[in-house]
C-alpha cells in the first residue's frame, strides 16, 4: 500500500487528483494464491485524473512506487541489522528480525517486478520518461532482489555488521 501512496503523493505534488481503484479480480487472485502458498497481490492501482499528462510527469509519478519499495527494503535491512545481535536474547527481537528480513525481500521483489517495462506496470512509464533513471532503479532493485534470493538477508546482515557498516543495538 505504501507504494500506491507514493504514486498518490507523486500525483498530488504535480497538482493532480489521484484515487485508489480496487481491482476485484486482483483481490480474488490474492486470496486464491494465498491458499496455494504463494501470494500474488494486485488489489488495485492509483488512477491519476488529468486531461493532458506529459510522459515526464507520468514517469515521475510512476517512479514514486518503486522508489517507496526500495526505501522500505533498505529500512527493513537496517532494522534487521540493528536487531540481529538481540534476536538470540528475545523472541520479540527475533520476530522483528524475521519480519524485517521478509520486508527487505518482498519490497526488493516488488520494486524489480513493477519496474519491468510492460503495459500497465510502472517500468514502461519510467522508461518512456527517462531510460537512465529506469536503468539505474531497475538494476538496483534486481541486485537487491538477487542478493536476497542468493545469499539471503541473514548473510547480508552478517556482512553489514562484520564490516561495521551499521553499529547494531547491543
Amino acid at each position: 500500500m505504501l507504494r500506491e501512496i507514493g504514486h498518490k503523493f507523486g500525483a498530488m505534488k504535480y497538482g493532480y487528483r489521484a484515487e485508489f481503484k480496487a481491482w476485484p479480480l486482483g483481490l480474488l487472485i490474492a486470496l486464491v494464491s494465498a491458499f496455494i502458498g504463494f501470494v500474488f497481490a494486485a488489489p488495485g492501482e492509483i488512477k491519476v485524473f488529468a486531461d493532458n499528462l506529459s510522459e515526464e510527469i507520468l514517469g515521475k509519478i510512476a517512479v514514486a512506487g518503486p522508489m517507496a519499495n526500495i526505501l522500505l527494503a533498505l529500512i527493513s535491512l537496517t532494522i534487521a541489522a540493528l536487531t540481529a545481535p538481540l534476536k538470540s536474547h528475545s523472541i520479540i527481537f527475533e520476530l522483528i528480525f524475521l519480519m524485517s528480513g521478509v520486508g527487505y525481500s518482498v519490497n526488493s521483489f516488488l520494486a524489480a517486478f513493477n519496474l519491468i517495462p510492460v503495459y500497465s506496470l510502472d517500468g514502461i512509464k519510467v522508461i518512456k520518461w527517462n531510460v537512465g533513471v529506469w536503468l539505474v532503479l531497475f538494476a538496483l532493485s534486481v541486485i537487491m532482489m538477487l542478493l536476497s534470493i542468493t545469499i539471503g538477508v541473514e548473510n547480508m546482515v552478517r556482512f553489514i555488521i562484520d564490516n561495521h557498516l551499521i553499529h547494531p543495538i547491543s
